[in-house]
């Protein structure tokens, strides 16, 4: 895993700026660093690299050949068939490594080799004979790739710490991405924090021409690939192709010059993970995060797992007391957008403690989101099957009505009133996890209440289902479709490539190679969730690999005791979103702050979301803006 940066400028360019730009990515890549310039001065990539596949130093990048320059970030699964491809065609390569094969996909079939890559990536290739870069980023989002235009330039990077040392950037808060923070817990794609900046979504690749004397002319970001269910209802027993599929990808997911592990939570996806690289003949050298919380503790499970599959077993457990040292020297570093999926802390720990010992884990990132692993999945299957008995506006307005008729304040009311909604709403009010609506714009202040008069953050979900309507598709996969683009790439994904970055470590999700999202593309929703099951399918292929006792229990997910700790340990980060010159008070009600702050101190109410979304923020825009 690499850091990656460069700039196409109609003036010559500062090495000094881009070399900086590009040591703030040394975390990415400690093996080694490098800048390369264009004669005119007017190109600059450079790159921090993190040796995975051929430690020599011909493979540094960023990679000369001929006229083609790149600097990437990720790996490439299928290199060495693309380079037995390529070698047929009399392709002669002088190194062993995936970045070369890259450079000579594109030689071979331009701007259309994204879709033979297999892998994670976001990389900038400069074709001097063109005078064109082109810039694409990976299918799930896995690889970042933050881009921006200053006065005449054109930048990116693989993070938005790097963006803020180019001259002229200016650190103007876009409070259309603030209110889709608090909302979902993340600023999601194509926006950034900074109204100045952008992310190039997953699966889009884009195009920047310099022509001689000019500025760069930056065209529009092309789709190059989009989950497409198509239901393949011929097929009765999906157990051993999906078997097959996990095995096959984690057997090529884990091709390294590197020590290669997997994360094992004790939880379905990462238990298969390992369950399916072993039964591809891999030693497994396995690695557990935990609680002395039991509540929250999943290492028995892990260990029925890592008994029956790992060669090794290492656990630690989170130390609270640790907890906020972490949380300010680290993770307000690393994390440079507000972030407010706090399961970074034990992902951090579990990195960390992996990295001891070796350079890449695999894990099961992606499994619940394709295989319909969450309980909004039962949900969503119960209002599918009242849709298909009683016409939808009827069945809405009779859900309505009961609803109103539970008193106000119980869960059932909520939730009937989610069933009465509309299926854009029904999906935008799942995926909410904070704050939105009238909420929000009751307590916003400043910039962030002038913003919500005329944006809504539910228009994110909205834009995305244009190209997943829940009228063609169905509500499941809709959902399926909404995880993907949202959960996944501006969520689950961030949390995973910092927190792993920020010790130098490569994770590969196997439930996010290229073959196991066509394969999950297939899967009639209708086997992924009923209203007491969720990811069925996936669960009835793996009885044959791991025990009942993992398969069968309620999901945990990746979460931990933080309510608790903001009671103790860490009392202290609550203190600083409460003081008078506290930086969210100028966007959020003070008293709304102390109030929720009051009622989770005092037990009256849990709202350790709400508060660590507070608190990032906070700690956020007194580290950054």
């Amino acid at each position: 895993m690499c850091g990656i940066v460069g700039a196409l400028s109609s003036r010559p360019i500062d090495r000094s700026v881009v070399e900086r730009m590009r040591d703030r990515l040394v975390h990415r890549g400690p093996d080694d660093a490098a800048l390369w310039a264009s004669e005119d001065t007017r190109v600059a990539l450079a790159h921090t690299r993190l040796v995975i596949i051929d430690p020599s130093p011909e493979a540094n990048q960023p990679f000369v050949s001929g006229d083609l320059v790149l600097t990437f970030n990720g790996e490439i699964y299928n290199w060495r068939d693309l380079r037995d491809e390529l070698a047929d065609e009399g392709v002669h390569f002088r190194t062993r490594s995936d970045t070369e094969v890259l450079v000579e996909a594109y030689r071979r079939w331009g701007d259309r080799c994204v879709e033979r890559l297999s892998g994670m990536f976001a990389f900038a290739l400069w074709d001097g004979s063109s005078r064109r870069l082109f810039c694409a980023r990976d299918r799930a989002g896995e690889k970042p790739f933050y881009y921006a235009e200053i006065d005449g330039a054109f930048v990116f990077a693989s993070e938005l710490k790097s963006l803020l040392l180019w001259p002229g950037f200016e650190r103007t808060l876009d409070h259309a991405a603030l209110a889709d923070f608090f909302a979902y817990g993340f600023v999601p794609d194509p926006k950034s924090i900074w109204a100045g900046a952008a992310k190039l979504p997953p699966g889009h690749s884009l195009a920047v021409s310099l022509p001689p004397g000019s500025r760069p002319i930056v065209a529009q970001p092309n789709r190059y690939w989009d989950f497409a269910p198509l239901a393949d209802e011929g097929i009765r027993d999906w157990g051993d192709e999906i078997r097959s599929t996990l095995e096959a990808a984690a057997s090529e997911m884990a091709y390294a010059d590197v020590p290669v592990g997997t994360f094992l939570s004790g939880g379905v996806d990462s238990s298969s993970v390992t369950a399916a690289l072993a039964r591809a003949g891999r030693s497994v050298d396995a690695y557990t995060i935990g609680f002395a919380d039991e509540a929250f503790d999943e290492r028995p499970y892990a260990r029925q797992v890592a008994s029956l599959y790992a060669r090794s077993h290492s656990e630690r457990v989170v130390d609270p007391s640790d907890v906020e040292s972490v949380f300010r020297d680290t993770i307000r570093w690393h994390y440079d957008e507000p972030f407010n999926d706090y399961s970074y802390l034990p992902t951090y720990y579990v990195c960390r403690a992996a990295r001891e010992q070796i350079t890449v884990a695999l894990s099961g990132d992606g499994g619940d989101e394709l295989f319909g692993g969450y309980g909004k999945y039962r949900r969503l299957a119960v209002r599918q099957a009242v849709d298909g008995v009683v016409s939808p506006r009827p069945a809405r307005r009779m859900l309505a009505g009961a609803g109103a008729a539970v008193p106000a304040g119980s869960p059932w009311r909520t939730r009937l009133e989610t069933y009465a909604k509309s299926p854009p709403e029904m999906l935008a009010d799942m995926l909410t996890t904070g704050l939105a609506g009238n909420e929000l714009r009751r307590v916003a202040r400043g910039g962030l209440a002038s913003a919500l008069d005329a944006y809504d953050p539910r228009d994110v979900v909205r834009e995305q289902l244009v190209h997943a309507p829940p009228r063609e598709v169905g509500l499941v996969n809709s959902m399926r479709y909404l995880d993907l683009k949202l959960t996944l790439a501006g969520g689950i994904l961030v949390k995973v490539d910092r927190a792993s970055m920020a010790v130098a470590l490569e994770v590969r999700p196997v439930y996010l190679h290229r073959d196991v999202l066509a394969l999950a593309a297939r899967i009639p929703p209708g086997l992924l969730a009923d209203r007491r099951n969720t990811k069925t399918v996936l669960k009835a292929a793996l009885r044959p690999w791991l025990p009942a006792s993992v398969l069968d229990r309620p999901k945990m997910g990746f979460a931990m005791p933080l309510g608790r700790w903001l009671r103790g340990d860490l009392k202290q980060l609550v203190e600083s979103v409460q003081r008078p010159d506290s930086r969210i008070s100028e966007m959020i009600d003070p008293a709304f702050v102390r109030d929720a702050v009051a009622a989770h101190v005092n037990g009256r109410n849990a709202f350790p979301s709400l508060l660590h979304s507070l608190i990032f923020l906070e700690g956020w825009l007194e580290t950054w803006a």
